[in-house]
Order: C-alpha cells, then sequence, then structure tokens
C-alpha cells in the first residue's frame, strides 16, 4: 500500500519574523537537516526542506523511529524499512512511503516508489516534443482545450518524474525511455537497450581514459527502470 502525505509550506512560521516559532520546529527535524536548512537562504527553500523533515519525522516516529536513511550512487534518500520518496512545489511538500500491512505482501526491501508534485502552468509544446514520447506528444497536441492540454501535461510530467526518482536514476533516465499515458510507464525496450548499451560504453571509456583495471560497473539503469514501475 502506497500512502502519501502533504504539508502546505505556506503553514509554517517565517524563519525571520517568527523565530521562536520556527526553531520549535526544527527541534523536530534530524541535525543534518537543520544543518542544511540553516545553509538555505531563500525562506521558501528553507520552509520546503523543515516541511520534508517534519513530514518525516511523523511517519517514522510512528513506526519506525529506528530506521536509517541512507544515500543511493546518484544521491536517491532510501530506506530499506520505509521505501519513501519525496518531493516538493512552490508551495507544498509530499512523502509517499509503501509499507507492509500483510503477511502475503512483498517485502519492503524489494519495493522501490517515486513521487512528484507540480505546479500547473501553460502547456509547452516544444519541452513535450523535446522530451517526451511521439505518443505522448501526439496525444497532447490533439486536446482542444488548453487548461485540460496543461493539466495533462503535468500528469504525464509528475509521471514521468515520479519513475525517474523510483530507479534512482534521476535525469540521467531520458524520459523519452517510457510512455506513462496508462496507468503504468511502459518501456520501449529497443530504446533502452540502445540507451543502455551507450550509457555502457561511456563508463567503459571512462575506465580507458584513466587506465583502469576493468571491473564490473556498479549500477545497470536500464534493467532497473524495466523490474518494476509504482
Amino acid at each position: 500500500m502506497i500512502r502519501t502525505y502533504v504539508l502546505d509550506t505556506d503553514m509554517l512560521p517565517d524563519p525571520y519574523e517568527h523565530p521562536a516559532q520556527w526553531e520549535a520546529c526544527m527541534q523536530n527535524v534530524t541535525e543534518e537537516r537543520a544543518e542544511k536548512i540553516r545553509r538555505i537562504r531563500h525562506v521558501e527553500a528553507k520552509k520546503q526542506s523543515l516541511g520534508a523533515g517534519l513530514l518525516l519525522h511523523a511517519v517514522w516516529n510512528r513506526s519506525e523511529p529506528d530506521a536509517q536513511i541512507t544515500q543511493e550512487a546518484y544521491g536517491k534518500p532510501v530506506c530499506a524499512a520505509i521505501p519513501f520518496n519525496l518531493s516538493h512545489t512552490k508551495e507544498a511538500v509530499i512523502l509517499s512511503v509503501t509499507k507492509e500491512n500483510s503477511a502475503n505482501e512483498t517485502d519492503t526491501a524489494d519495493i522501490r516508489i517515486g513521487c512528484d508534485i507540480e505546479q500547473i502552468h501553460t502547456y509547452k509544446s516544444g519541452i513535450a516534443r523535446r522530451f517526451f514520447t511521439k505518443e505522448e506528444y501526439h496525444t497532447l497536441e490533439a486536446v482542444g482545450d488548453p487548461q485540460a492540454q496543461a493539466e495533462l501535461f503535468c500528469r504525464y510530467w509528475t509521471k514521468k518524474e515520479s519513475v525517474m526518482k523510483m530507479t534512482g536514476l534521476g535525469l540521467a533516465l531520458p524520459m523519452e525511455l517510457y510512455d506513462v499515458r496508462g496507468g503504468q510507464a511502459i518501456t520501449d525496450n529497443a530504446k533502452v537497450h540502445a540507451w543502455y548499451e551507450k550509457e555502457l560504453q561511456k563508463e567503459l571509456q571512462k575506465d580507458r581514459k584513466k587506465n583502469k583495471k576493468k571491473k564490473r560497473l556498479r549500477r545497470q539503469p536500464a534493467y532497473c527502470c524495466m523490474k518494476r514501475f509504482i
């Protein structure tokens, strides 16, 4: 089961206008996150980071207070006990988590999750043509109502961001490799294979330039993204 929690960052106190209230909220995040927040200058970004920390604190304290969060090679934060993902936009932060609720469900260690939240903006045809699949682009172009077109574009974009975050590869995973028009992301296996081979050659070339001994590559992005989509 996937649960998504939302926090309205407008509800958080301003760190400069209400410092006492702000510091009270800061007591509920880890010291590592608190230090990160203090380094951020922009108020909106401070609130987004604090909101993420507060959501993590609330969920972890209720279910797995001792669970540890680490980072994968591409920077994705992960937790074996509670698969999760965070996202934020201008005035909101979301936390999606997956937990077992019966003995028959898959072990959480085998689950990956990605989420995304965006504000709806005017549809940009050039962006869709450049980053989406041809089928997604043509579907968007066929929508006559501007508002519906903008909403559908945002839905496609958040789905694609969720897939990229789920794999842990982020923007390193090209959006045109998978189609998100349906309920699940569908990969184009030929494109995935070609992209993987290209990435593999890049890694091998880097190793040769550095005169390193041949060794097994740590990441296998194509197989990862084909394994499961949430």
